[in-house]
């Protein structure tokens, strides 16, 4: 009978791959991972990187923009608070032009006016975390730093990408708000304020009242482009969680070990190095062609 020459060395190489299959399962076992580098499984492991990216991505933009909430929420409620105080102003306007006011009166109502022209700079300069809310790109300066309604910000829209790639608006910024061609707030108070500063109040007091209204309804036009940016970006935030969720579970059906069947080749790979083992040992102990 022929014998193979390489009869040992070929049980001696399968003892090794025996020994290194424990090693693998116990590690399994270990880590409750199926895939702990990328030679146990080349295409899960590249899969693995890729999830784990997008996994990032979707966390990262999530806490993201719970801050941009907040920040578009304050936005939100200084303009609705500028809404309330240019309404106020239609209303002192529209009283002082009836025709009853006497000096005092019409005097009074200027600087009323002027007040609120006041505040509504005040809401202009808001910050939020240290940031100017309407100062466009430049957050970290003042964008009315007077009355006069000079505009120092930038004109820059800040925006951000969600993990499918949409594009949400996060800002308005002053100069578009507050001091734009044809619907210029500040400049509007102001005309008011002069309007009814002497006695009797000027010609162009009326209209300057109606250029007012005007005036208020294109703010609270520019208050929808923010309360659209908090609807979407909310509902960005619930998809991109959503997703992560939704990968994370992939993700570990991917790489998670499956226990029971690991156990049973562990056990197995134990049983086939003992076997081994014995048939070496008992190779050592004579020549092979005595167990022929």
């Amino acid at each position: 009978m022929r014998v193979n020459p390489l009869y040992v060395s070929n049980l001696v190489e399968a003892l090794d791959q025996t020994v290194v299959t424990q090693q693998q399962l116990t590690q399994q076992l270990a880590s409750g991972k199926r895939v702990n580098s990328p030679s146990d499984d080349p295409v899960a492991s590249g899969q693995n990187v890729l999830l784990s990216n997008q996994i990032s991505k979707d966390d990262t933009f999530t806490r993201t923009s719970t801050s941009i909430q907040g920040m578009l929420q304050v936005t939100d409620t200084a303009l609705g608070s500028v809404v309330s105080r240019l309404t106020a102003a239609i209303a002192l306007a529209t009283a002082a032009n009836n025709g009853t006011m006497n000096a005092a009166n019409l005097q009074s109502i200027s600087a009323q006016i002027a007040g609120i022209r006041d505040e509504v700079i005040s809401l202009a300069n808001t910050s939020y975390l240290g940031v100017y809310l309407f100062a466009g790109s430049m957050g970290s300066t003042v964008p009315f730093p007077t009355a006069t309604g000079g505009y120092q910000g930038g004109s820059t829209v800040n925006t951000i990408k969600t993990p499918n790639g949409q594009s949400i608006q996060l800002n308005v910024t002053g100069d578009q708000i507050f001091t734009a061609p044809g619907n210029d707030v500040l400049n509007t108070l102001n005309q008011l304020v002069a309007d009814f500063a002497g006695y009797p109040a000027a010609a162009t007091a009326a209209a300057d009242t109606q250029k007012l209204t005007s005036v208020l309804n294109y703010v609270g036009g520019q208050r929808v482009v923010i309360d659209n940016s908090i609807t979407r970006l909310s509902s960005a935030q619930g998809a991109a969680q959503s997703e992560a969720t939704q990968l994370l579970s992939a993700q570990t059906e991917l790489i998670q070990a499956d226990y029971a069947k690991v156990a049973t080749g562990l056990s197995a790979a134990q049983t086939q190095q003992a076997a081994l083992s014995q048939v070496i040992a008992k190779l050592g102990k004579g020549s092979l062609f005595d167990y022929l």
